[in-house]
């Protein structure tokens, strides 16, 4: 089963990252908020250099001119291969980054990577898991891809995105500060001047102050919830990726990606199923801040299995295309609920996966778009130095 209410994080305080109910808890996965979560490279038999992003080592007020994303890798690259360099910027979180299917870095910050040349796959996970990307590896050539993730607009994007950042300016701050001090300075200085007045006009005064503490709050707050969407929707046209090519994977598989340039024409009298993929991470560390690459933080989630009429089929979180002949068709959908890539001791509850199957009938030159959404579930236990994890949960059905 899945965790029950006791597994539950208990010290969750209202905000944003509180949980309403224990089924909010179990469908919209929160952010593992950590308190240093600067990169940190996972695997030393790798070749690579982590370094701050850009826009962050900037001492002071913002800079409100455009900044330049990457930094000039410093790796030099030796025959037969080439350096691939991944920014990260997602504000307190840490997305882990793998490349073919190997995680190597969590964190934000910038990542160089050599690689051999060649296909490569690079992949994110966060709160969420993303598309990957593929990246072909030129002889001494230097590639980028950034991570981008901006929690409170649900916006995570793994590609080729604007290698210049420009400055966007917002005032919610302005309009927060001045709710907060109308909230907590003139409204009590209100009561107190009205309720136990030393002067006539004392309480005369109080009630102004209070009206005007009451206009200010009641302008206030919807002018911040107005502008902090706008900066929202800013950012997140700012941080667009690029459309890329659909990927081939043997004859009847295709990795289309979230954002193809155009899907492959369909084989003359073939049917197509469109699968997307899509896994919540769950990631609880109760009332404790976790450090630095410990813990959940590095935890990765593997990739799901899938099966068309019992043959096993290429898969990856992220959106599939398969060629099926028309006809009826049974899908097949495997996650694994515990994670990898974990540092310190970990134990299951429940049965390691789950499987869901799927019956569907196709004709030719039809397109069927599927979705398989799952969840999987970790917790860290202080008491005992461990990690738990649970049996995860899986939906298959038509989009």
């Amino acid at each position: 089963m899945p965790p029950a209410r006791d597994d539950l994080p208990r010290s969750r305080r209202p905000g944003p990252g509180s949980y309403g109910s224990r089924e909010t808890a179990l469908a919209e996965p929160r952010p593992l908020r950590l308190r240093d979560n600067g990169m940190r490279v996972l695997n030393d038999r790798i070749s690579a250099q982590v370094r701050p992003a850009a826009s962050r080592s900037e001492p002071g007020l913002p800079n409100r001119k455009p900044v330049r994303a990457f930094q000039d890798p410093e790796l030099a690259p030796g025959p037969g291969e080439g350096v691939l360099s991944v920014l990260v910027e997602s504000t307190d979180l840490a997305p882990v980054i793998a490349v073919d299917g190997i995680p190597v870095a969590v964190g934000n910050g910038q990542l160089d990577l050599v690689l051999l040349t060649g296909p490569h796959t690079v992949e994110a996970q966060s709160t969420s898991t993303l598309d990957p990307v593929a990246v072909a590896v030129a002889d001494g050539g230097r590639h980028r891809l950034q991570y981008f993730e901006h929690w409170p607009a649900g916006h995570r994007v793994l590609g080729d995105l604007p290698e210049t950042h420009e400055f966007i300016p917002t005032n919610a701050g302005c309009w927060s500060w001045l709710a907060m001090t109308s909230t907590i300075c003139c409204l009590p200085m209100s009561a107190a001047m009205t309720l136990f007045p030393s002067e006539d006009w004392h309480w005369i005064s109080g009630i102004i102050l209070g009206a005007l503490a009451v206009v200010l709050i009641a302008t206030g707050i919807p002018l911040w919830r107005k502008a902090k969407a706008k900066y929202q929707r800013d950012i997140t046209a700012q941080r667009q990726s690029l459309a890329r090519e659909p990927v081939p994977h043997g004859p009847d598989a295709v990795f289309l990606g979230d954002n193809p340039t155009a899907p492959p024409p369909l084989p003359i009298g073939a049917a197509a199923i469109d699968l997307h993929l899509a896994c919540g991470r769950h990631l609880w560390a109760g009332g404790r801040t976790a450090a630095h690459g410990s813990f959940l933080a590095r935890a990765w989630t593997p990739a799901p299995r899938v099966r068309i009429d019992g043959v096993e089929q290429p898969a990856s979180w992220g959106h599939w295309r398969y060629h099926v002949p028309p006809g009826a068709h049974q899908i097949t959908v495997v996650t694994d609920g515990r994670p990898a890539n974990l540092d310190i001791a970990a134990r299951h509850t429940g049965r390691p996966g789950k499987q869901r199957e799927l019956n569907v009938e196709t004709q030719a030159g039809q397109t069927i778009t599927l979705t398989a959404e799952a969840h999987v579930y970790a917790v860290w236990r202080p008491a005992t130095g461990e990690i738990e994890s649970f049996e995860p949960r899986l939906w298959l059905e038509s989009a």
